[in-house]
């Protein structure tokens, strides 16, 4: 998503996005419109809110029913790792404890009290979520970053750490790979590698060719596991996150590259039909890649309501299939992007108890949400596999 200063439309593309508070659009795969997340920083233009009906909750809840299982944990990227790691299609904890990831994203670099994630981190585990998606950027400390992460943690949630400065703009990645590679940044990745994954960058490029792409992420990747990084790596789809057809075409050879790696795919698309949705998770899993949503709301963020997310196809299926996803976004820091025209927002004040429409249902009332469908791994909750 893009980012709560307003989303901007991209030139000859009309590729939209939102997320970062910066204003920098995010556009997203099967059209261009995209998604992102911020609300003062660069790279991207955010929205969110949660459209519907006011309707609240209260009290804090865990995380039941969901699908979780055990398996060996393999490492990826040259060397094992020592916390989570992929094998097939699936995530795996240090455990070797199966993790279905249901969470939320949050623009937490551009929170009004700072970008520490509190009290939001709070809020957000109160839905049972297993899983945070943290908006960052590279003009922000590593020192700040190792708070986040630590408050994240300290609610069992797993963090998922992104750089939203390149959102649309594929020439900037090597960037943010430079920054992953700093010392201090390393150092800190390495200090929560049991419980850490590493989101490389939020939604880079528009329209990029699949040769490109590949090469890109494969010379990233290579220079992020020879910086001593051995945790998992998330890699968003160009087009603003949104091109699932290029990861179906080019994440095997991505894989067979690093193992050790998720697929992002961000669903602004103006056809979020359920029988969209059912196909293309169909034939992503029938190429057992290690596919995850890791943006998706209750329409596209192009023409907002004229193009409704079938999001209720999208938990169901997710369940059916074993698919992790993370919705845009919680709401502490508003969005821009359709701001009135179905907000995306889940809450309207960042508080569990402000969870409205769209937010609640995904969060908790839905059968398939994130407190009916969620499970925390055993390693997060206890810090051990004992």
């Amino acid at each position: 998503m893009a980012g709560w200063a307003g989303a901007a439309l991209v030139a000859l593309g009309l590729a939209v996005g939102c997320g970062d508070d910066s204003g920098d659009p995010q556009g997203s795969g099967q059209d261009a419109t995209g998604s992102g997340g911020g609300t003062t920083g660069a790279g991207g233009g955010a929205t969110t809110s949660g459209g519907g009906g006011a309707s609240t909750s209260d009290g804090a809840s865990t995380s039941s029913g969901a699908t979780s299982g055990t398996g060996a944990g393999g490492g990826g990227g040259g060397e094992p790792s020592t916390g989570f790691s992929v094998r097939g299609r699936f995530l795996y904890d240090r455990c070797g404890e199966k993790v279905l990831l249901r969470g939320i994203n949050e623009m937490v670099v551009w929170l009004p009290s700072g970008p520490d994630g509190l009290p939001e981190f709070a809020e957000i585990a109160k839905t049972g979520a297993n899983t945070v998606r943290i908006v960052w950027n590279t003009e922000t400390s590593v020192a700040g970053l190792d708070t986040a992460i630590t408050n994240a943690l300290a609610q069992k949630l797993i963090p998922i750490v992104e750089l939203h400065d390149a959102t649309g703009k594929w020439e900037l990645l090597p960037s943010l790979v430079d920054y992953w590679t700093e010392p201090e940044t390393v150092a800190v990745i390495k200090k929560h590698e049991q419980n850490l994954l590493v989101n490389i960058g939020n939604e880079v490029g528009d329209q990029v060719d699949n040769a490109a792409w590949e090469a890109g992420y494969k010379q990233a990747i290579t220079r992020m596991r020879d910086a001593g990084i051995t945790v998992p790596l998330i890699i968003d789809a160009s087009k603003w996150g949104q091109n699932i057809d290029q990861l179906q075409a080019v994440g095997p050879a991505l894989v067979a590259h690093d193992p050790n790696i998720m697929l992002s795919v961000h669903m602004w698309w103006t056809d979020g039909s359920g029988a969209t949705i059912t196909k293309e998770l169909n034939e992503s899993v029938a190429l057992n890649l290690p596919l995850m949503v890791g943006e998706f709301a209750h329409h596209a963020v192009y023409e907002c309501g004229q193009h409704p997310f079938d999001y209720k196809t999208l938990l169901a299926k997710s369940v059916e299939l074993e698919v992790g996803w993370l919705a845009w976004s919680w709401g502490a820091v508003k969005n821009n992007d359709c701001k009135d025209d179905g907000p995306f927002d889940m809450t309207t004040d960042g508080t569990f108890a402000g969870l409205t429409g769209w937010g609640r249902e995904v969060a908790v009332t839905d059968p398939n949400s994130i407190q009916n469908t969620s499970v925390r791994p055993h390693s997060i909750e206890t810090g051990s596999c004992e």
